[in-house]
C-alpha cells in the first residue's frame, strides 16, 4: 500500500464534502433531539439536564403543606428564611394553630423564631428536585448537615444529612426526598 506524499490530497485535511455531511448529519440529529437522553417518546425533556440553583430560591415565608390534628385543635408549621450571605440564611421557624381539626378558618400565628443560620456549600439542581448542601448551626451552637430540596410546584423539603454527606449526589437526595411524604414539606 503506498504512503502518501504530504503534497497528496490527503495531507490536505478533510474534503469539503466530508465537512458537509458531518455538518448536515449534525443538524439532522440536533433537529431531532440528538439520539440522546430521554428516548420515551413523550415530548418531555430529560430531567437530568443540569440547571442553574441559586439558594434564592429558597428565600421566603413557607407553610406546611399537611394540616396536624391535636384534638379539638389542629396547626401547621412555618418556615421562614432570610437571606444574610451568598452562601447563607436564617432559618426561622413558627405554627400557625386553628380552632378545630382541620386547618380551617384564620389562623393564629406564633413566632417565627429564629432557630439557626445554614451555610450552603453547593447546589445542584435538574428539572425534577434542586438541592443545596449546607451546615445547619442551631442559636445554641450544635450544627448539623442539612439538604434543603425544592421540588416542582414550589414544594421545598429539608433532609437532616452527616457532615460530610452521606447523600453526595443529586440522585441520591431524590431518592431521599422520594420517601417524604409532601404534607411533610412546605409551600408558599
Amino acid at each position: 500500500m503506498p504512503v502518501p506524499s504530504p503534497s497528496s490530497e490527503y495531507s490536505q485535511g478533510p474534503r469539503p464534502a466530508l465537512i458537509a455531511m458531518a455538518a448536515t448529519a449534525a443538524l439532522a440529529l440536533s433537529a431531532c433531539g440528538g439520539g440522546g437522553g430521554n428516548d420515551d417518546g413523550d415530548g418531555d425533556p430529560p430531567v437530568d439536564i443540569p440547571q442553574a440553583v441559586s439558594i434564592t430560591e429558597l428565600e421566603g415565608d413557607w407553610v406546611q403543606k399537611g394540616c396536624v390534628k391535636t384534638g379539638a385543635q389542629s396547626f401547621k408549621k412555618t418556615l421562614r428564611a432570610r437571606i444574610t450571605g451568598e452562601a447563607t440564611l436564617d432559618y426561622y421557624e413558627g405554627v400557625q394553630t386553628f380552632n378545630g381539626n382541620a386547618c380551617a378558618g384564620a389562623p393564629q400565628a406564633v413566632g417565627p423564631t429564629k432557630l439557626g443560620v445554614v451555610s450552603f456549600a453547593r447546589s445542584e439542581g435538574n428539572q425534577a428536585l434542586h438541592a443545596h448542601w449546607g451546615e445547619f448551626r442551631t442559636v445554641t451552637g450544635p450544627r448539623f448537615g442539612a439538604i434543603w430540596t425544592l421540588r416542582p410546584g414550589n414544594l421545598l423539603c429539608l433532609l437532616g444529612d452527616e457532615i460530610p454527606s452521606n447523600q453526595a449526589t443529586l440522585s441520591a437526595v431524590a431518592a431521599s426526598v422520594a420517601t417524604i411524604p409532601a404534607d411533610n414539606c412546605f409551600a408558599r
